[in-house]
């Protein structure tokens, strides 16, 4: 009998050792290593999404501009113009009949949009769509 409890006592203490050697010293950096990684490439990824308006007609990406450099910009052949001062985008002109476009609100790199449904037009800042290959 003394024999068998002093097997079942190693027995114990072997499986109680294991998991510490699961992962070695270089395990645990390499792990470290990847997780910095790829925090650094979600962060890189969603910086900058705003530093810029994209002017989508009927759906399809027509015209991007740099909020940091201001500007007055016609769209559509100059039935609308943009304006760009500030770090913001607004439309100053439309030739729409509701100009709820014109009342909007300037948008800025924080985030927002600015529609026109007659001319079939999004103004849309920051949010930037992140897919796998960013």
């Amino acid at each position: 009998m003394k024999g068998r409890s002093s097997a079942c006592g190693k027995e114990k203490s072997g499986v109680a050792a294991a998991p510490r050697t699961i992962f070695k010293k270089w395990d645990i950096l390499l792990i470290a290593v990847l997780l910095v990684a790829a925090a650094l490439s979600v962060a890189f990824a969603l910086r900058g999404g705003g530093d810029e308006a994209r002017v989508y007609v009927d759906g399809v990406l027509r015209y991007t501009f740099a909020l940091d450099t201001d500007g007055v910009y016609d769209i559509l052949d100059g039935r609308m113009t943009l304006e760009v001062r500030d770090g913001k985008v607004s439309v100053t002109r439309s030739d729409c009949e509701g100009q709820e476009c014109v009342h909007s609100a300037p948008q800025s790199a924080e985030g927002g949009m600015i529609v026109c449904l007659p001319n079939h037009v999004v103004i849309q800042v920051g949010e930037r769509e992140v897919d796998a290959v960013t």
